[in-house]
């Protein structure tokens, strides 16, 4: 499975934290559009997959499973993001996904995407 994984480092001091979650100098995609979405405990988004689309995923605030699948191999992957561990995850297309918040509280997600989403042409396919 073609899913890219890095650990972010934490700059912590009295003033609180900074995290640099994603560079353009690490990238091969441009940045299209950033966007941020909380989770309730227990709330379940995704489900689908892009065909054109590449996405990076950054819990901020939070825990939360992510659950992977290759949709030609059907190969599968889980992962725990969490703010107290922070990583980015690469999602590229063809790979179907679920992020599920297992926290007790709200889960804060911040998602980079390499194309701006299309109503007309949405790109999410869940089967």
């Amino acid at each position: 499975m073609n899913v890219e994984i890095r650990s972010l480092e934490k700059h912590e001091d009295e003033r609180g934290l900074l995290l640099e979650i994603l560079r353009g100098d690490e990238i091969n995609e441009s940045i299209q559009q950033i966007y941020f979405s909380t989770s309730e405990p227990g709330a379940i988004r995704g489900g689908h997959y892009h065909n054109k689309k590449v996405e990076w995923f950054c819990v901020v605030e939070g825990t939360a499973k992510l659950f992977l699948e290759d949709i030609t191999s059907k190969e599968r992957k889980e992962l725990t993001l969490s703010s107290d561990n922070p990583r980015i995850v690469k999602i590229p297309p063809k790979i179907r996904h679920w992020l599920g918040n297992v926290g007790r509280s709200k889960m804060y997600l911040i998602v980079v995407s390499n194309v701006v989403f299309d109503p007309k042409d949405p790109d999410t396919y869940t089967k």
